[in-house]
């Protein structure tokens, strides 16, 4: 048994259902979209957040497709590197400062068929002016014609006032929130923010407690 089938175990089997009827979906419009991009994001609860979109993207590879997974939440570096143990560094905006090819940012993991690419730790601020100057979305969307899937991991919405350069990056999203501990309004007020941007959403997605 390897290490992503190990951490499946801790998942409930209606998780793991879920997770894997995710990824087909995802499989499915991309096939049909092929500049879809998705956001993996919660309102607080960040680290679900990643291990949603870590193991969707082990599903994929395990199906044959390239995965892409750009991450713009620095206090997930940790954990995401724990999956997939690719001593990458951030360096999104560090290379954007000397090149005109998000590519050149471009990590790869110990599977052959997932790789990655960090933000740098940076204040909101900051964050929201690289954005500005840099033009992520003209810079991200040519690394479509490399991977059969592109899957961004964004911040809590509850950590950010301005979420809105997030969602600008994205096609379809999926939200990840806890079974018992969530609020309804905030929750809310996310998801008419993923309409209000034309975000697609593949659904919720709920973490037991």
């Amino acid at each position: 048994m390897n290490e992503n089938e190990e951490r499946l175990m801790d998942f409930n089997e209606d998780v793991i259902n879920k997770l894997y009827d995710t990824a087909i979906a995802i499989r499915n419009e991309n096939h049909d979209n092929p500049n879809n991009k998705t956001l993996f994001s919660s309102v607080d609860q960040g680290m679900a957040t990643v291990e949603a979109a870590m193991h969707i993207a082990y599903i994929l590879t395990e199906l044959k497709d390239k995965v892409l997974v750009v991450n713009l939440d620095s206090s997930s570096t940790e954990k995401i590197e724990s999956y997939i143990h690719s001593k990458a560094k951030p360096n999104l905006f560090t290379t954007l400062s000397t090149s005109m090819f998000l590519s050149e940012a471009i990590q790869h993991s110990k599977y052959e068929k997932l790789d990655i690419i960090h933000v740098e730790d940076m204040a909101e601020e900051e964050l929201m002016k690289q954005f500005s100057q840099y033009n992520v979305l003209s810079k991200l969307s040519p690394l479509k014609s490399y991977y059969n899937h592109i899957f961004l991991i964004g911040p809590e919405f509850q950590s950010m006032e301005n979420y809105g350069p997030i969602l600008e990056l994205a096609d379809s999203a999926v939200t990840v929130i806890s079974s018992k501990k969530n609020d309804r309004h905030e929750l809310n007020h996310y998801l008419q923010k993923i309409n209000l941007f034309n975000v697609k959403s593949f659904g919720i997605l709920r973490k037991a407690d």
